[in-house]
């Protein structure tokens, strides 16, 4: 039984802490054993049943053969640094895949995924590693999403959609079939894209218009 240590103890970690907890009810093959914090006030505390074991140090006091990871942090920038740092120490990362979610057995699924209860994923998709589905989420047949993406609550990708690396998708927006959004790029909550979104913008409105470039 792999033991998974869950990477941030805020409220985005809480929920992916009970997803892998529905998870191993059902299938057996993991156990959730606290939280990792970079804050040292934090260490020692108990939050839903679970402890904050430390900081990355503290991986250096267990055999890393038998733990594997997975990063609770929304903020693509923030995320892609923890992961990375993960990935140096050669630590080994699990999907959190909720019971309640349809993922088609067609869709193909990096590592370090995290798939909220209600999404749907159809046949021919595909998810980037380190990628986030939040709740009530849809992606439609053949679109890709890629790596260190976070897609907010109730996210609408219609079919043959590509999505970057690094993307923001606020909560409720509507993507329509076979558009684009760019590495990095930011899209408000709400939006209705409906035409091609290049890289390190922000976009906000129905339809969706860039109102920003981003920092690289």
């Amino acid at each position: 039984m792999k033991k998974v240590v869950i990477i941030g103890s805020g409220g985005h970690g809480r929920e992916i802490a009970e997803i892998l907890q529905h998870q191993a009810a059902q299938d057996g093959t993991l156990m959730v054993q606290g939280f990792l914090d970079e804050n040292p006030a934090r260490h020692g505390q108990v939050i839903d049943d679970l402890p904050i074991l430390g900081d990355w140090a503290w991986f250096e006091t267990i055999n890393k053969n038998e733990v594997a990871v997975i990063c609770a942090v929304g903020t693509p920038a923030v995320a892609r640094r923890l992961v990375q740092r993960a990935r140096a120490m050669d630590l080994s990362f699990v999907n959190a895949l909720s019971p309640l979610a349809h993922i088609s057995p067609r869709a193909t699924l990096g590592q370090g995924i995290v798939v909220f209860p209600h999404v749907v994923v159809n046949t021919g998709a595909h998810i980037g590693s380190y990628s986030t589905l939040n709740l009530a989420t849809t992606v439609s047949h053949d679109t890709k999403i890629g790596e260190y993406c976070n897609l907010n609550p109730s996210v609408h990708l219609a079919g043959n959609v590509t999505i970057g690396n690094g993307c923001y998708i606020g909560m409720g927006t509507n993507v329509i079939q076979g558009k684009s959004i760019g590495d990095d790029a930011i899209v408000g909550a709400g939006a209705v894209v409906i035409r091609d979104l290049p890289a390190n913008v922000t976009a906000v409105g129905i339809p969706a218009k860039i109102i920003k470039t981003n920092k690289e």
